[in-house]
């Protein structure tokens, strides 16, 4: 019997031994996911930068691995004083050149398809969802889509990070 609960409690530790990280959101993290939830159900048509009820997608869910990799491209992107998708020179986190995917898979998320959304310069979670929705560059189309599932959210600094990923 003494065999069987050891055996069990080894189980049970190792278990908890992969690869994959985890991270709960902030409150202000929180309440970015809310607004971009409540947006995706609202609907917003990125080419006229209208709210449309036509372009309402599902909302994405809040996944501890994606934010893991986000609030560490985040702290990196702080660190380093620098705005870009694959990881500065500077960072402390990741290898400089690591790009969204790798990080992604980093975190031990297993992503079908994956975006990212990065930003500098925004005080609020309104100003910052609101850059994105005003974004040419696909930051818009990238909230918006209905390709992804999950996402993770990370704030250092200046700096904002959204992930959002589909699982395999």
């Amino acid at each position: 019997m003494r065999w069987v609960l050891l055996t069990a409690a080894l189980l049970v530790a190792l278990a908890g031994c992969g690869s994959s990280h985890g991270l709960e959101l902030t409150p202000e993290l929180e309440q970015l996911l809310a607004l971009i939830n409540e947006q995706r159900a609202e609907g917003y048509d990125c080419t006229n930068k209208t709210v449309d009820a036509t372009f309402s997608v599902g909302p994405l869910s809040d996944d501890g691995r994606l934010n893991w990799a986000a609030q560490m491209h985040a702290e990196d992107m702080d660190a380093a004083g620098v705005l870009s998708h694959d990881t500065p020179p500077g960072a402390v986190h990741f290898a400089p050149g690591t790009s969204p995917g790798e990080r992604i898979v980093q975190s031990g998320y297993l992503a079908a398809a994956w975006g990212e959304n990065v930003a500098m310069g925004y005080a609020t979670s309104e100003d910052v969802l609101n850059g994105w929705l005003a974004s040419t560059d696909g930051h818009c189309e990238g909230l918006m889509s209905s390709s992804y599932q999950d996402a993770g959210l990370g704030h250092s600094g200046d700096y904002w990070v959204l992930d959002m990923a589909r699982s395999q």
